[in-house]
């Protein structure tokens, strides 16, 4: 398998201070990575919000017009100062329409290898209902995505947490890990779940975790090893992060569902994203769910 690398990020920016934390995380990345930034913006649709028999009244196209060309010249003057910071490759793009839509538009066509934004999470009724705007991206991006909160530190990660239970791709996140780790020098808490609560189904969960450690460890970087039996959610997960002081978590941002609680919860990595106080990579899962252990070379 090919050596995984990060040459082009995609940064979405609402101007917000939680964005603007995500771009923080981009540029660094960006230095230490040497990848091209790619910054953007959408100019949601003022339609949305009015009566449609007004949807094509110069008023409001006027209206969206210069809001196109106040969000370009604010973008702009935004990638000239991080070209100051020493980011060399930088571009931006402004869109209109629908956030997740035309950010997923845009990642389609320019294909990076990263997603960077920011998230405020949802709870309660909204997170039954709909989920974050971020993970309608996590669940269709066709690359992983980086999702910041407002409190992240955005100098690098130095403990990263991959957790995983006994379910189809949840190890495959690894070789994300084994990268991020290599960029910024990190140590790797391997975190195994013994959802089944039984002698044999522990050991082997202990068996999966020895051999992503050993993997990690083939490449220099310092791996820590713990099993527990527990069901496998957000709260046991991130009690542990928190434990551990983890500054990324590594998910499968898959929006498949388990089991039924998760119906009424929504998916793990979903529930990840929403609680998270810390990054989350999200990773979609691949057809290969022995990815671990054929490994080789990387």
């Amino acid at each position: 398998m090919e050596k995984l690398k990060i040459k082009k990020i995609l940064v979405p920016l609402d101007f917000s201070f939680t964005s603007l934390k995500a771009l923080d995380h981009a540029i660094t990345l960006s230095k230490l990575s040497d990848a091209e930034l790619i910054l953007m913006h959408v100019v949601e649709n003022q339609y949305v919000n009015t009566d449609p028999f007004f949807v094509s009244t110069p008023g409001i196209v006027n209206f969206e017009n210069k809001l196109t060309k106040a969000s370009k010249e604010n973008l702009d003057k935004l990638a000239l100062k991080i070209i100051n910071k020493g980011v060399d490759k930088i571009f931006t793009v402004v869109v209109n329409g629908r956030t997740h839509k035309q950010i997923l538009n845009v990642a389609k066509k320019t294909k990076p290898d990263l997603i960077v934004m920011g998230t405020h999470g949802v709870s309660g009724v909204k997170e039954f209902v709909m989920g974050s705007n971020t993970f309608r991206i996590v669940s269709d991006a066709e690359c992983p995505v980086l999702s910041v909160q407002r409190k992240s530190n955005p100098t690098g990660f130095k403990n990263i947490l991959v957790p995983f239970c006994d379910r189809p791709h949840s190890r495959e996140k690894v070789i994300y890990a084994i990268k991020m780790a290599e960029i910024y020098g990190s140590k790797i808490y391997v975190y195994g779940v013994d959802t089944d609560k039984t002698a044999s189904h522990r050991n082997k969960v202990y068996q999966e975790a020895d051999q992503i450690c050993d993997i990690v460890e083939k490449h220099n970087i310092e791996c820590d090893v713990k099993v527990v039996s527990a069901t496998y959610d957000a709260e046991t997960i991130l009690k542990y992060a928190q434990k551990i002081k983890a500054d990324l978590i590594l998910s499968i941002g898959d929006i498949i569902k388990q089991d039924i609680t998760e119906y009424f919860t929504g998916s793990f990595a979903q529930q990840v994203i929403n609680h998270s106080s810390i990054p989350v990579l999200s990773i979609h899962s691949e057809v290969n769910t022995q990815m671990v252990e054929m490994w080789h070379g990387i």
